[in-house]
Order: structure tokens, then C-alpha cells, then sequence
């Protein structure tokens, strides 16, 4: 995607792909309601099922298998770009200060973001709850079995940053934190022995080309196709249960999502780079797409590191460096979600939420949604941390937490988006901070 029109082009396509998946998922879940159970077995189990579940044994789940791949491949690319991305950017600093300094500011510009989302889910909280939208919850000695979810203590991430072994972190998605800080300490290494070893440089840059080449092929000729398969997919087999206070708490959630998401993002834009808004909301709504239809803010960072740096205007440098951070550490719509589910299931199991509740919430939500992985579902189940952390830990709140998280799906897909847009919108303010943002490219 080097030319305008390209993108153009591109973003038509990916429109036309979500608007078309949402219509025919729509319509597949209709489906679903009116037909005979025998004949929509044998349309889920040619287009839908999940092939690896027990009961997917015989299905051909058409795309099901179009998701897995294309999802499997952006993640495949994963750890290599962000570790030789991550190096390279070290190694381009050659004024340790810099990068010291890039990454205060990264790391500030984060915490704002999530004091400002933690508001948000508070206020919602309170204002739902005053208007008695989170009633006490009714469950039936028929009731779902309670599903046990185990917690660790959120520091263990941070407590584990630098690996004991370095091959591990490499080998997985589900330990960024530990690639980014090898890499950093490879990328310092590096930058001290300078022409010494300027034949691994040369090797990380060529590495980086591959990984990129990789990735631009798998966004530009496959990525449509595999959103409006996952979109449609996600529509046919999502199964709304009949319980309204759930759903209520799921409308609820997706409001304050959608509202942090339209304004204070583009507030931001606005008033510290002084450019119009609009323009960081078209380009960066491919990037929000791909987070929407896969849940997991994996995928979307490729195609979110080309966006800010050949479409936004910043720097290689800085976006090398605040992007991979971001998709380990910021997770602002995760927060929004933990706080609100943690006052929804609290209030409905019986308890009275209070001010000391609401700022136990939010220091767990902050380190819980930092230490969290960029993978679907991952902030979901964290959520659950924070729930025994704030002290609701009974075990209705945890029957309530098991439903929660069976119908997550349409807030974590929305969630996502917060996430890697505000990925991008972190690294225009730094990169405007550090003179390193061409506003030529942005208005282009």
C-alpha cells in the first residue's frame, strides 16, 4: 500500500467487507432462529463450526478454517517484527536519552488514558446502578454449572519481564513483555559495540524486510476476504442467552466503549497535534477493523504500525517503539470493561459498591490490563483478577463471572478497537513531542 490510491482502494474493499459480513452474519443468525435444529447442524457444520471442538469431528467449517489461517498468519509474523522492529529502533537511537525519553512519555500517555478510561467506566457504573439497570441476580437451582477460573497476582508479569531463558518468549505470542525487553537489551548491546558488530544489524534489517513482505501480503490480498468470513462467523454462532441483565450490562458496556472511543481519542488529536480528527479516524479504521473482527490485538498491529508511519506521519522510530509496547501494555478498553463487569456482577451478587471498591478496581484494572496479553479473550479473564482482588469473591459473583465471560465476544470486539486505536493515537503525541511527525503525510 505505498500510493494513496492504493490505500483508497484498500479501505473501500475492507469497508465493503465488514458491511457485507455484518449483513449475512445477521442474516445466518435468523437463520439459525427459524430453521430446524437438524438443518442448521448441517449449514453450521459446513460453514461455522469450529473443526477442533469435540463435536466438530466430521464438520468442514469452511470458515472457520478461513479465520484460523489468516488470524495464524498475522500472528506468525508477530514476535519477529516486533523483536527485530524493536532492536532496530533501540539501534537508532544512538542518544540513550532519547529512547529513555520516548519511553517516559509512552508510558505516561498510556496511564492518562487509563485514569480517563476508569473514570469512564466508574461514572457509567454509578449511573447504571443508580438507575437500577444492575438488578440483584435471580438464578435457579437448575443454574449452569460454576466455572472455576484461577487468578494469579497481575505484578507476576512484571515480576517476569526478563525471561530466564531466552528462546521461550520467543516461541509464544502470550509473552510479549518478555520479547520487548530482550529485544531492548539486544538493541542497547548492540548500540554499544557499534561497528563491531554491524553484520547482525545488517541481519536484524533484513529480517525486518522479510517479516514486512510477509505481512503486506497477508493484509493486502487476504485480509478482506478473512474479516468478512470471521464477521459473518462470529454473528452465526454467537448465542445470546436469555438473561437481561446481562445483556444490559453488555449495551451498557459497548456505549461507554463507543463513546470513549469517538471522543476522547480524537480530543487528544485535536488539542496536542492541532490537526482535524476526522482525518485519524478514516485512516486508522482499517486497523480498528481487523481488531473487531479477530478480538485480539495481535493481528491489528502489522497493519496498525504501516498506518502510523506511512499514513499518519510518524517516525520509524517512534512508532517501532510506542506500538509494540502498546499492543503489551495498553489495553484502555479492557479497563472500561473490568470496571463496569466488576460493579455489574458485584451489585447484582448483593454487594454495595463503594468509592474504596471503585479505587481498588482501578489500580487492579490498570496493572491487570498491562500485564494482559494481546490475545482474545485475554482481558476478559483478567477481569476475574481484579473481581477477587476488589474482595467480591463469593461463589454467585463467580457463577455471574461464568456467564459474563461465555457471551463476552461483542464487548471484546469493540474493546479491541479502543486498544489499537489508542495504540496509534499514543504514538502521534510522542511523536509530535519529539518533532519526529510530519503533518504533510497525515494531511495527505
Amino acid at each position: 500500500m505505498e500510493d494513496k490510491k492504493t490505500r483508497t482502494k484498500f479501505i473501500k474493499i475492507m469497508t465493503v467487507s465488514l458491511v457485507l459480513g455484518i449483513a449475512l452474519g445477521v442474516f445466518a443468525g435468523f437463520l439459525r432462529q427459524c430453521l430446524p435444529a437438524e438443518v442448521w447442524e448441517v449449514i453450521n457444520s459446513i460453514f461455522f463450526q469450529d473443526i477442533t471442538a469435540a463435536d466438530g469431528q466430521n464438520a468442514i467449517g469452511l470458515f472457520y478454517i478461513v479465520q484460523t489461517l489468516f488470524t495464524n498468519a498475522l500472528k506468525l509474523a508477530i514476535v519477529p517484527l516486533v523483536f527485530f522492529s524493536m532492536i532496530l529502533s533501540v539501534c537508532s537511537m544512538s542518544d540513550m536519552r532519547k529512547l529513555v525519553r520516548i519511553a517516559a512519555k509512552t508510558v505516561g500517555i498510556f496511564v492518562a488514558f487509563y485514569v480517563v478510561a476508569c473514570l469512564f467506566g466508574i461514572i457509567a457504573s454509578e449511573i447504571a446502578i443508580g438507575a437500577g439497570l444492575f438488578p440483584p441476580f435471580q438464578i435457579e437451582e437448575a443454574a449452569a454449572e460454576v466455572q472455576e477460573v484461577s487468578a494469579a497476582n497481575v505484578l507476576t508479569t512484571l515480576a517476569f519481564a526478563i525471561p530466564d531463558n531466552f528462546i521461550a518468549p520467543l516461541s509464544t505470542n502470550s509473552q510479549m513483555l518478555c520479547v520487548v525487553a530482550c529485544a531492548i537489551i539486544i538493541g542497547l548491546c548492540v548500540t554499544a559495540l557499534g561497528e563491531k558488530i554491524k553484520v547482525f544489524r545488517s541481519f536484524c534489517e533484513d529480517c525486518s524486510e522479510i517479516v514486512q513482505k510477509f505481512i503486506d501480503f497477508v493484509i493486502v490480498k487476504v485480509c478482506p476476504f478473512a474479516v468478512f468470513c470471521m464477521i459473518v462467523r462470529t454473528f452465526a454462532v454467537y448465542r445470546a442467552e436469555e438473561v437481561q441483565s446481562i445483556l444490559t450490562y453488555m449495551l451498557i458496556d459497548i456505549l461507554v466503549l463507543l463513546i470513549y472511543l469517538f471522543v476522547v481519542y480524537p480530543a487528544a488529536v485535536a488539542v496536542f497535534l492541532r490537526v482535524n480528527p476526522l482525518i485519524f479516524m478514516k485512516k486508522i479504521a482499517k486497523v480498528g477493523i481487523i481488531a473487531f473482527g479477530t478480538a485480539s490485538s495481535s493481528p491489528a498491529l502489522p497493519l496498525n504500525i504501516e498506518t502510523c508511519t506511512k499514513e499518519l506521519g510518524c517516525s520509524n522510530d517512534v512508532t517501532d517503539f510506542v506500538l509494540p509496547v502498546g499492543m503489551t501494555i495498553n489495553m484502555n478498553g479492557t479497563a472500561i470493561t473490568q470496571i463496569i463487569g466488576v460493579a455489574f456482577i458485584a451489585t447484582s451478587a448483593g454487594f454495595h459498591v463503594t468509592p474504596a471498591h471503585y479505587l481498588t478496581m482501578t489500580l487492579l484494572a490498570i496493572s491487570s490490563s498491562m500485564g494482559a496479553p494481546g490475545v482474545a479473550s485475554a482481558g476478559t479473564i483478567m477481569m476475574y483478577a481484579v473481581l477477587t482482588g476488589t474482595g467480591f469473591n463469593t461463589e454467585l459473583c463467580t457463577l455471574i463471572f461464568s456467564m459474563v465471560f461465555a457471551l463476552h465476544k461483542p464487548c471484546g470486539m469493540v474493546q479491541t478497537i479502543l486498544n489499537v486505536v489508542g495504540d496509534a493515537a499514543t504514538t502521534m503525541l510522542v511523536a509530535k513531542s519529539e518533532g519526529e511527525f510530519d503533518r504533510s503525510i497525515y494531511e495527505s
